[in-house]
């Protein structure tokens, strides 16, 4: 996320921004700023219609609709977080160096220090370096002492807003991986955890199993029964297949209704068993509506198992546990296939 607007521009996007939020009676932070100043400068065509929608249907956002269209819309991992936080320091900073400068006391080795500290917030900072500044930044504040009381409250206002961005950051990096219906992780999240599996894999020389499962005939859901019950048994389908694993496993929504199961330290014949355990137990489940009771029929769901080759890519991985998938469907659903 890079800008290039003029300062003119900015300050004009600016005053759209803080309005809009205003508007809206959202709170100032990060997250919602950097989606109104997009919705402001008109950069983001996606991120707007989308708001201009939900806006014409609802007229409010909420702040989980919020999150949901950055998550969508501006997200790109923890390096639109880190951008997010690095401009509130940035802000933190001009208030602490200010606060400096109007008390008229001999802290010029601190304020060179603290502006050296800023100048290392450049774009390309990583997660790792946002916390090492911040603790750069806390070992400076604690080390300046002044008897000017309000000197000293500005400080631990200071102080107190960067552990509030740390807060803020790993919410933030933790709703970037989570999938907001179903509340397992999105592709995001799941990607970054099959890279670390297979790493470890390959390294320790363990086995990792990989289950692709697919509901079958999920769009007759939506079409006789509306995309609330759908909804309701994507959240179903998730808590089901996350109440069969355990331990290191891990289940994400990578597509809009399948399901990825991550098997670190599994060998093949213990996937393949789990997957047709979870099979059964959809097979066997008698689905109603809570409302009414309303008999929804049988669910099933088809199966793609694959073990991990060492040093093999990732992609290469899911493909072949997503051709097992398409076997399934072929010879005719409900089925488990390997690969």
């Amino acid at each position: 996320m890079r800008y290039d607007d003029t300062i003119d521009d900015s300050r004009q996007f600016l005053r759209l921004t803080l309005e809009l939020i205003g508007k809206h009676g959202l709170p100032t932070d990060p997250l919602n700023y950097c989606i109104w100043y997009e919705y402001a400068s008109g950069r983001n065509e996606a991120l707007n219609a989308a708001i201009d929608k939900h806006l014409e249907s609802s007229g409010a956002l909420t702040e989980e609709i919020s999150r949901q269209l950055f998550n969508q819309h501006i997200a790109n991992g923890t390096e639109t977080v880190t951008a997010l936080v690095r401009e509130e320091l940035k802000r933190v900073f001009s208030e602490i160096i200010s606060a400096i400068t109007t008390t008229n006391l001999n802290f010029s080795a601190s304020e060179n220090n603290l502006e050296t500290i800023q100048e290392s917030l450049v774009p390309s900072l990583s997660e790792a370096d946002v916390d090492k500044i911040v603790s750069q930044i806390k070992r400076e504040i604690k080390s300046l002492e002044s008897s000017s009381t309000s000197f000293k409250q500005q400080l631990q206002q200071a102080t107190q807003e960067i552990d509030e961005l740390k807060i803020k950051m790993a919410r933030y990096r933790d709703e970037a991986i989570k999938d907001p219906l179903t509340h397992i992780d999105n592709r995001r999240g799941f990607e970054k955890k099959l890279r670390e599996a297979a790493d470890h894999a390959s390294i320790s020389d363990t086995s990792l199993c990989l289950i692709i499962a697919d509901i079958d005939r999920f769009k007759k859901v939506n079409d006789t029964h509306g995309h609330l019950v759908g909804d309701n048994v994507l959240r179903m389908v998730a808590a089901t297949i996350k109440d069969s694993i355990k331990g290191k496993d891990l289940v994400a929504r990578v597509g809009g209704e399948e399901f990825a199961i991550l098997l670190p330290d599994t060998p093949f014949d213990g996937a393949m068993t789990l997957a047709d355990n979870i099979r059964l137990t959809f097979e066997r489940l008698d689905l109603k509506k809570k409302n009414t009771g309303e008999n929804l029929g049988t669910l099933t769901l088809s199966f793609g198992v694959a073990t991990y080759r060492k040093d093999e890519a990732t992609d290469d991985f899911v493909h072949r546990a997503d051709e097992a998938l398409y076997r399934s469907k072929n010879a005719g659903r409900n089925k488990v296939t390997g690969l």
